[in-house]
C-alpha cells in the first residue's frame, strides 16, 4: 500500500488489510505526488508485489502519468485516484481558486499509454463491485491496472 500525502493518507488510516502487508507514505507535504512512483519502485524492487496506490486528484496531476514507465516494465500497480477537485486537504489552511486542479479525464490513460483499464466509481458500492470483479481476473504481467475514478464504465479489450 503506498498513500500519498494528504486526504489519501487520511484516507488510508480506516483501510482494513487481511494479510501481511507494507504501508508506504510520506507525510510531509511537499512530497506530494510521491505516491504513483513510490510505487513503481516498489514493484520493481519486489516483483511479487502488487501496490495498492492512494492517490489525490492534484497529486495524480503531479506524477500520475509515470503509470507509463510502470507499463514500459510491465508493472501491476492498482491506482486509485480520490477525486476532490484539488488539493483538498489545503483549503481547510487557505482556501481559495489556487487549490483547485483543472479535471482530468483520467479514465482514458489507459488509452493513452495502451495499456491498463480504468473504472469510475462514485459510490463505496460502485468502487467495491469494480475492484472485487478487476481483483478476481488475474493480470497479464504485460499489463497495468489503473482504478481512476472519473468518466464511464469501459473495460479495454486485451486483443
Amino acid at each position: 500500500m503506498v498513500a500519498d500525502p494528504g486526504d489519501s493518507l487520511f484516507g488510508a488510516i480506516d483501510l482494513t488489510i487481511h494479510s501481511r502487508t507494507e504501508f508506504v507514505a510520506c507525510a510531509y507535504y511537499a512530497s506530494l505526488g510521491f505516491a504513483v512512483p513510490a510505487a513503481i519502485a516498489m514493484q520493481l524492487a519486489e516483483p511479487d508485489w502488487r501496490p495498492l496506490v492512494l492517490v489525490g486528484d492534484g497529486a495524480f496531476q503531479m506524477t500520475g502519468l509515470e503509470l507509463t514507465t510502470a507499463a514500459r516494465y510491465g508493472l501491476t500497480p492498482i491506482v486509485i485516484v480520490m477525486d476532490n477537485f484539488g488539493y483538498g486537504t489545503e483549503r481547510p489552511m487557505l482556501d481559495g481558486d489556487f487549490n483547485d486542479v483543472h479535471p482530468w479525464h483520467v479514465t482514458v490513460i489507459p488509452e493513452l499509454i495502451d495499456s491498463g483499464v480504468a473504472y469510475w466509481a462514485e459510490t463505496e458500492e460502485q468502487f467495491s463491485t469494480h475492484y472485487i470483479a478487476h481483483s478476481a481476473t488475474p493480470i497479464s504481467s504485460s499489463s497495468s491496472m489503473s482504478s481512476l475514478p472519473r468518466t464511464t464504465f469501459r473495460r479495454r479489450s486485451s486483443a
